[in-house]
């Protein structure tokens, strides 16, 4: 990943180089307000779970615009795009964060 923070209370209380690294690429890369493209691999049981964590920590489900998913071969992972609208390159970094908590989450990028 590109230096995600290990916590938002180290975006929040205490911005370190490296968290603000990771906000500069964001904001290099994209525009913000707009839309962001997570992509998250998960098994397939908690895909619920993992989508309204992820809309949860975006600012709510009017922030979906999108969710598209295809499952492996073997239908053991399930990998999800979804694409929200975000204010900040804060709720991206938010967003991760959550989501590396998230039981069944594999990978996000």
């Amino acid at each position: 990943m590109f230096g995600i923070p290990r916590t938002m209370e180290q975006t929040v209380s205490e911005p370190t180089d490296e968290v603000a690294r990771a906000i500069a690429l964001l904001e290099s890369q994209h525009d913000f307000p707009g839309s962001f493209e997570f992509r998250v691999v998960i098994r397939p049981a908690h895909r619920s779970s993992a989508v309204a964590a992820l809309l949860a920590a975006a600012g709510g489900s009017e922030t979906l615009i999108e969710v598209s998913e295809r499952s492996s071969s073997h239908g053991n992972y399930l990998a999800l795009r979804i694409r929200v609208h975000v204010e900040t390159p804060h709720t991206v970094l938010q967003v991760y964060d959550v989501m590396r908590q998230v039981e069944g989450v594999l990978t996000i990028m």
